[in-house]
């Protein structure tokens, strides 16, 4: 009976996490959904995304800033990730909260406004650029990234591992690339995945920093939230299809590495 109820739950749970993504996802091939069952079959709304100008831009721009926010994360991340590692005592211990919790105790109305303040005056002034918003991205998903990243380094005895491979004679950048970053590479490609999912749906940030010529898919989404719904809910499922591929990707390219790596 126990095992009953906790299987209902768990689906339960499962319905609450999918229902809500899947709702936009039918409605965009709908034609009309006024009743319990959408009517009609379409992929007329797909049509005018694809074949309006107005929408392509922000596609493009949305992946381009969540690819270079990704990579960013990577490089900033894998080396700071690496040095806590390495220390020791209460100075280590205050690097890792504070890379793990500072970025996500504030709200993003909090850091959106910070940034859109910092980046206004000279000789800072790129307030309203693409550059911006890479910028805003890229501390947003930090936090993700670091997490993933030191995690992978704690299941690992990097110490040991880095000091095998200098008794070999391998120098700091010969450990990092054929030691320690193929073993870590779950931890890089999960950290990955959370931040380019974070960054290619965010809204809040993006709409206080971006400019006119920075629009990325969220924020036309949302002005197509007052005009036509049936759009938006088409920009929406783009927007789940384009993380579900990135996913997938992601743990092909992850278990391909593995397979060939593992130390």
């Amino acid at each position: 009976m126990r095992e009953k109820i906790l299987k209902i739950i768990f689906w339960l749970a499962v319905l609450y996490v999918i229902v809500p993504i899947m709702m936009p996802i039918i409605y965009s091939f709908s034609e009309a959904w006024t009743g319990l069952i959408p009517k009609g079959f379409t992929l007329d709304w797909y049509k005018v995304i694809f074949s309006n100008p107005n929408y392509q831009p922000s596609l493009i721009l949305s992946l381009f800033v969540a690819s270079s926010a990704t990579l960013l994360n990577i490089v900033l991340t894998v080396p700071a990730a690496y040095a806590v590692n390495r220390l020791r005592g209460k100075l280590a211990i205050f690097l890792e909260d504070t890379f793990k919790i500072l970025p996500l105790i504030f709200p993003p109305l909090i850091v959106g406004l910070g940034l859109l303040q910092a980046f206004t005056s000279p000789p800072l002034a790129i307030s309203g650029t693409t550059i911006a918003v890479i910028i805003a991205h890229t501390l947003l998903g930090l936090p993700f990234m670091f997490r993933n990243v030191y995690a992978s380094l704690k299941t690992i005895d990097e110490r040991t591992l880095s000091e095998a491979a200098s008794s070999l004679g391998a120098n700091l950048w010969q450990r990092m690339r054929y030691v320690i970053i193929p073993n870590i590479i779950p931890g890089i490609l999960s950290g990955s995945l959370l931040v380019f999912a974070i960054s290619f749906g965010e809204f809040e940030v993006t709409s206080m920093v971006a400019g006119f010529s920075s629009q990325t898919l969220p924020l036309i989404l949302f002005q197509e939230m007052r005009n036509n719904f049936r759009i938006a809910s088409a920009i929406t499922a783009i927007l789940v299809y384009v993380s579900l591929t990135a996913f997938m990707i992601i743990v092909y390219i992850g278990s391909k590495v593995q397979k060939g790596y593992k130390v």
